[in-house]
């Protein structure tokens, strides 16, 4: 399925929002509602202004409401597909065009996800079954690498030996890129590209 640019602008949008949550909201806690959302960026406005701000006032509330609208809209999107508080709705959301999330995600991703996200583990049936598939479509690749990107552990236990989360970043960059799943310029692949660089260069 190809992907317009101005589609891939909406994936983009919808990641940059997710990596607000992820990075910026869940570790301080703040509620997936959009007042709280949109508390949580005016607070942080109002830090930011407090100082002399190093950049035009205006141009610094543009930016930040851009981020709040961002992440109200993702909140939105996941509240579609059941608790914005499940980090799986955020990442399906954020992943996937608004026609295309009634559908539900093909075989074993989300189970797999699931097991990533909240367990730290690696079913590896699955884990087979996923890599040998030749028909993986763009929504599951992007949740795949949303899950693996925003893990904040290094290792993962698969039946009682650890994989490291960069190893298995790498083999499904590969994977997408080889069977062509995703344009280059997909913003997940782009990050996730992007996100397996800085992994290797804190290892090293």
């Amino acid at each position: 399925m190809s992907v317009s640019q101005e589609e891939l602008m909406y994936i983009q949008s919808q990641l940059e929002g997710l990596e607000s949550i992820f990075l910026e909201l869940m570790p301080f806690g703040v509620e997936l509602k959009r007042q709280q959302v949109q508390d949580y960026y005016d607070k942080r406005f109002d830090q930011a202004t407090k100082p002399a701000p190093s950049v035009a006032e205006n141009e610094l509330r543009r930016q930040f409401n851009t981020k709040a609208n961002q992440v109200r809209n993702l909140v939105d999107s996941a509240e579609s597909l059941g608790d914005a508080g499940n980090k799986i709705n955020l990442i399906r959301a954020a992943a996937t065009l608004p026609e295309e999330r009634s559908r539900p995600l093909s075989g074993s991703v989300l189970p797999f996800c699931q097991k990533l996200l909240f367990e730290g583990s690696i079913d590896p049936e699955m884990l087979a079954e996923i890599m040998d598939s030749s028909d993986l479509g763009h929504v599951e690749a992007r949740v795949i690498l949303g899950s693996l990107m925003f893990l904040i552990v290094e290792e993962l236990d698969c039946s009682g030996q650890p994989v490291m989360v960069r190893d298995l970043l790498g083999q499904f960059i590969n994977k997408v890129g080889t069977q062509a799943i995703l344009a280059r310029s997909d913003p997940f692949l782009v990050e996730a590209q992007c996100a397996l660089e800085a992994m290797r260069e804190e290892s090293t």
